[in-house]
Parts: structure tokens; C-alpha cells; sequence
């Protein structure tokens, strides 16, 4: 699999959220399955263990299950908050527990990503700039979280807040990424492929890195009963964001790669992926995970491994 266009494709792409919804796994039994997906012939596939900051000391008795040799790799979700001060104390307390919780347990634990949720408004660039410096003292990469509604306004704001994101990279040494929430566990809390679409060409617009997160558990995109929507395939995402990149894609064929519900759109080559007639090699998968489109989070890790491994992608 490593010799393959797969390989690059799926490495580490899988952020295990088990103790988040619908899933909403005890810590025991999530920490446990993540300890044993990290040793199964699938591994090569997962990403960190997500957890909220308010949780990471309930971790401490679960260390046994890791090592030097196979650390406990988290990525950490701070507190929402609505207003800067309250942010700004969110994110302060939030640190002190990661460099506390990284000092304890040494090269067991592995923390290498933030995923911070912003107020719920277009970002103040000094609040940006606040949080890369903090952030930055600890060699975390950070993802910021706009809770935007999807209502007629969510696309004006979502580009403000692009904007703001790039206008801070642009002037500061550490670069934030843009965390997009494709899903959740009702149909309203699904963005429309022609917004994720508004999302993925903003961020290529203004070299944006995005993570995903919510309701990408299917390779493809398909209507699901227990929802009572379409939800979003995470090969669709993935292969639609590397193409935007690599082909400057518009929109409308974006939106397109978004909502196709067909398997055989998707080709899986040793050497080439392709929607259609657009392709990307290998070396191009690989150089897009690393700089644009880094991975999502998803509350089961074997339920998107056996589709892909149903539908003869794996």
C-alpha cells in the first residue's frame, strides 16, 4: 500500500473523535479502541486522538496504554466561547493544560494540534494574532473554528473570515488553518455541497490549510436514513479540495465533485487518483495533505475503513 497513490491519500487521515457525537463514546472504551487502532493493520490510516481540553487530565490513567515507541497523539478542541475576553481566558487555560499535561508524561504524549473555536463572528485580527503567538511558544499547529449558522448570511461571513485568517498569515510567522464543520446529528447541521464548495475555493484563494470535522463517516456521498440527509463523503472532499488546488478549479465544478454519489466517478490507481478526466499523481496527493488539506475528524474509525474496503477502494 505504501508504493501506491492510496497511500498518501489516506495516511493519517483519520482524526479518531470517539467521544464525541453521535458516537458520544465513555473515555474508557474510546481511549481503549484508539490504543488498539494504533496497532492494527489499518493504523497507517489514523490520525491523532481528539479530545476536549476540559477533558485532558482524565487521560492520565490511560498513559500505560502508550509508549515512546507508540505515543498517545492528540489533537485538543478548546471551549466555545461567545465574547474576546471570554476566548481569551479559554484559550490561556487551555495551553497551561497542554504544556502541563506534555511536561508530566514526556515523549509518551504527543500533542500536535489546537482546534480552536472562534466567538461566533467574522475574527478580530488582534485576536488572531494573540492566539498564533501564544500557540506558537508550545509548536502547536492550530485550527480556527468560525460557528457561522448556514443561513443567508454564511457565505459573507465565511469569506470575512477567510480574509481575516489570511491577513494574519500574511503578517505573522505561524499561519492558522481553517477547521470546516461538514456535518452533525440532524439535516440542518449539514452545509450544502455548494457551501463547502464557497469553503474549499476560499481557502485555496488565500492558501488556507483546512481540516474538516462532523459527518464525514462514508467515502461517498449518500443519503443516509438515520439522519434524513445526504451527508458528505470524505473522498469527495478530499479529492475535490487537492483538485481545486492543483487545477484552480470554479466553483460549479467543485459543487459537482461534491455531490457525486457515484463510486466510479472516483479511480484508484498505483500511481494516479481521478474524478472524471482530472487526475493527481501521487507526489501531488502527498505535497496537498502536507500544505492544504490535512484531515478530518470522525467519531468511528472502522465504519469509513469497512466502506472503503466494501466498495474494493481498500
Amino acid at each position: 500500500m505504501q508504493h501506491t497513490s492510496l497511500y498518501p491519500f489516506l495516511h493519517q487521515l483519520i482524526d479518531y473523535a470517539g467521544m464525541f457525537p453521535p458516537t458520544n463514546l465513555p473515555l474508557d472504551e474510546a481511549i481503549h479502541n484508539y490504543a488498539s487502532y494504533q496497532r492494527n493493520q489499518d493504523s497507517w490510516m489514523l490520525g491523532p486522538f481528539i479530545i476536549s481540553e476540559s477533558r485532558l487530565e482524565e487521560l492520565n490513567p490511560y498513559l500505560t496504554l502508550f509508549s515512546k515507541e507508540q505515543p498517545l497523539t492528540l489533537s485538543v478542541v478548546g471551549t466555545k466561547t461567545s465574547n474576546p475576553t471570554d476566548y481569551h481566558k479559554s484559550l490561556q487555560s487551555c495551553l497551561e493544560k497542554i504544556d502541563g499535561f506534555r511536561k508530566r508524561h514526556g515523549e509518551v504524549v504527543q500533542i500536535t494540534t489546537l482546534e480552536m473555536p472562534l466567538p461566533p463572528y467574522v475574527p478580530d485580527i488582534n485576536l488572531l494574532a494573540i492566539t498564533s503567538q501564544k500557540t506558537m511558544k508550545l509548536g502547536l499547529q492550530i485550527y480556527c473554528e468560525v460557528p457561522i449558522p448556514f443561513n443567508n448570511e454564511w457565505e459573507e461571513t465565511l469569506l470575512k473570515s477567510l480574509n481575516a485568517i489570511a491577513a494574519h498569515n500574511n503578517d505573522n510567522p505561524l499561519s492558522l488553518g481553517f477547521k470546516l464543520r461538514t456535518g452533525g446529528v440532524t439535516a440542518d447541521s449539514f452545509p450544502t455541497p455548494k457551501q463547502v464548495a464557497a469553503a474549499i475555493k476560499g481557502c485555496q484563494e488565500r492558501n488556507l490549510t483546512m481540516k474538516f470535522t462532523a459527518g464525514l463517516h462514508h467515502p461517498i456521498r449518500m443519503y443516509r436514513e438515520e439522519i434524513g440527509a445526504k451527508m458528505h463523503g470524505f473522498i469527495n472532499v478530499f479529492v475535490a479540495g487537492m483538485l481545486t488546488h492543483l487545477y484552480q478549479l470554479d466553483l460549479e465544478t467543485i459543487e459537482n465533485i461534491l455531490s457525486d454519489e457515484d463510486v466510479n466517478s472516483f479511480t484508484f490507481h498505483w500511481d494516479e487518483i481521478s474524478w472524471r478526466d482530472l487526475k493527481l499523481t501521487g507526489s501531488e496527493i502527498k505535497n496537498l495533505r502536507q500544505s492544504a488539506l490535512r484531515s478530518y475528524g470522525c467519531c468511528s474509525f472502522n465504519e469509513p475503513c469497512e466502506d472503503m474496503k466494501s466498495l474494493k477502494i481498500l
